[in-house]
């Protein structure tokens, strides 16, 4: 026989209503990006790669601490046709609180609609006041041989949210 004190019946009430509530929801994401195979096969030359940032999203408080609302995300854009080949990123001036780059090529992974998107995330802070990121990137292609181009380099500029003005301290 189970015996149910005050105490577990509480808990166990508490934890049926938060998950009928959808308080337990927990945040998951689909990997944005893979790590691009070297097949040793691949004889052209990689090519110089022609991003552009298409876009920034900061993290923020939605009031739901099971979201993903406190993820950052920046994406950039590939412009052209270009061979098989993977990019490797790497943050080469300015600050960034985060590790946003791996030190591995990667391509858009089988759940991106779009191959010339490359989405990068970070815990950003569940917050809707971020400070202003500003730092060079590194973009360098890489072809299945595991040759690599001449770097391309790309500001990432964000002006962040400032607190509102009525918030003094």
């Amino acid at each position: 026989m189970i015996k149910i004190t005050s105490r577990s019946g509480l808990i166990i009430l508490f934890t049926v209503l938060c998950g009928v509530s959808g308080h337990l929801n927990a945040c998951s994401l689909v990997p944005l990006l893979e790590a691009f195979e070297a097949s040793d096969t691949e004889v052209s030359a990689p090519v110089m790669p022609g991003f552009k940032v298409a876009g920034i999203e900061r993290g923020s408080d939605d009031g739901n601490f099971g979201s993903c609302s406190d993820f950052g995300f920046i994406t950039f854009k590939l412009s052209g046709n270009y061979p098989p080949q993977g990019y490797i990123f790497e943050r080469v001036k300015g600050e960034f609180e985060d590790r946003l780059f791996e030190p591995v090529a990667v391509i858009p992974s089988k759940f991106v609609d779009d191959n010339a998107s490359f989405t990068f995330v970070w815990l950003d802070g569940s917050s809707n006041e971020q400070e202003p990121i500003t730092f060079t990137v590194s973009i360098v292609a890489v072809n299945g041989a595991g040759e690599r181009s001449e770097p391309q380099y790309l500001e990432v500029k964000d002006p962040g949210v400032a607190p509102s003005w009525w918030k003094f301290w």
